[in-house]
């Protein structure tokens, strides 16, 4: 297992989901999508939230 890597406001931990950043409206959003689409048992739903969260924590929150 991979370990966590600490880089900037951004702790990347392959084996949790992503958090949002505290006062990040983008993250907000994507944490929102991902629970939603949890909420509807949409699991590709919530994997795509997950892909576009990293994604958006890595080019955001990363120095």
């Amino acid at each position: 297992m991979e370990q966590a890597a600490v880089s900037g406001t951004y702790v990347y931990d392959p084996s949790r989901p992503p958090a949002a950043v505290p006062g990040c409206p983008a993250c907000l959003e994507l944490a929102a999508q991902r629970a939603e689409a949890r909420h509807r048992g949409d699991a590709s739903a919530a994997t795509d939230a997950n892909v576009l969260f990293r994604r958006h924590l890595e080019t955001a929150h990363v120095d």
